[in-house]
């Protein structure tokens, strides 16, 4: 199944994460953080995975953005305490440079200060396993930074897990190229996330096509991210557009967004403009039969009313005026809605709305 568009997402690049005021965001409050972590299917696996390495007393690396960092930290705490009610969870925040003896040496200063460095071992995290330093432990270590020794660490760690009783879980928002790194991205799907923006949407005003409409344009927004995908999941993003996701990206850029929105457009207005243009046939069949044979202007001779496309109708209906008032005013606006889409140009909102009702 293919994965949000990264080209699309406001998590696409550092540059635009950078960009966005997070302390602006609405966070999660703890029905949608349990919502997302552990209804979410893919989000759901991903916490699993996380918690697993505790269940086998081993070591783990997991990455997503950085603005759902802490919620992550805080349902995996509770996921992990609730298979295991006699471990004792503990968060380190790590923030410094250095290598692994580094990183150690300032986990075991905070949680292990008994523990001896058996220098005959190479790797600090191997020493850490044999000795069982964390037994009975599980240590959720937030790094901060990147690090070019996460791997080793892990691996490390895990060779000598059989002699482990307690687990460490690397949480990391930075893209630390890793074999043994978990990435939300690998467990999410478009559909995930849409599926979390569409409840967050349920109470609103929005008809049922426009709330399937902006779910969707939210989760291509929002990328792998539960709170970009709550500030966007609103009203307003389906009545103001670019105007309101300048809000969290004063610079995000018009023709990205254009481009987004085209594809939710098409994917949301296709199926609807041939269901209209069933509808013109089914009731104008008589009247349009009697007009044929005719050949289009690439020389395809139409024989049938289903034979004809919503130019067709538009063109010979419209110099036989065949159409009442009203429809012709819907013909009219389905076959302009149809051009734009085919010649990759977005719709208005108000043409928009109109089109919707006729899916509903």
């Amino acid at each position: 199944m293919a994965k949000i568009n990264s080209r699309i997402s406001l998590l696409n690049s550092a540059t635009n994460e950078n960009k966005i005021d997070f302390d602006k965001l609405q966070p999660l409050d703890n029905d949608e953080l349990s919502s997302w972590w552990r209804m979410v299917p893919g989000a759901r696996r991903f916490t699993n995975t996380a918690a697993d390495a505790v269940d086998k007393h081993c070591a783990a690396a997991a990455h997503l953005p950085k603005v759902d960092l802490e919620g992550f930290v805080q349902m995996l705490v509770y996921k992990i305490s609730r298979r295991h009610v006699s471990l004792n969870v503990e968060i380190f925040d790590y923030d410094e440079k250095g290598d692994a003896e580094d990183f150690v040496t300032a986990l075991t200063e905070k949680f292990a200060s008994n523990f001896l460095r058996d220098f005959t071992k190479d790797s600090p995290l191997a020493d850490l396993a044999a000795q069982n330093t964390f037994g009975g432990y599980a240590v959720i270590v937030k790094l901060r930074r990147k690090v070019n020794w996460l791997t080793s660490a892990v691996v490390d760690f895990n060779k000598n897990s059989a002699n482990s009783t307690g687990s460490i879980i690397f949480v990391t928002c930075e893209d630390n190229p890793s074999p043994s790194l978990t990435r939300l991205s690998d467990y999410l799907t478009p559909y995930d996330v849409q599926f979390f923006a569409i409840n967050l949407l349920e109470n609103s005003k929005l008809t049922t096509q426009e709330k399937l409409y902006t779910s969707t344009l939210a989760a291509k927004l929002s990328g792998q991210s539960a709170i970009l995908a709550k500030n966007l999941a609103t009203v307003e993003l389906f009545t103001d557009g670019i105007d309101f996701v300048k809000k969290i990206v004063p610079n995000f850029d018009n023709r990205i967004f254009s481009r987004a929105v085209w594809e939710c457009q098409a994917q949301f207005l296709l199926p609807t403009l041939e269901q209209l243009r069933g509808q013109f046939i089914e009731k104008n069949f008589s009247r349009l039969k009697h007009i044929l044979p005719v050949k289009d202007e690439f020389g395809k001779i139409l024989n049938d009313p289903w034979d004809m496309e919503l130019r067709h109708l538009h063109f010979y209906g419209g110099n036989h005026f065949l159409f009442n008032p009203a429809d012709w005013e819907l013909l009219e606006l389905a076959y302009h809605a149809r051009n734009d889409l085919s010649h990759l140009t977005t719709i208005d909102l108000q043409r928009l709305q109109k089109l919707f009702t006729f899916a509903d």
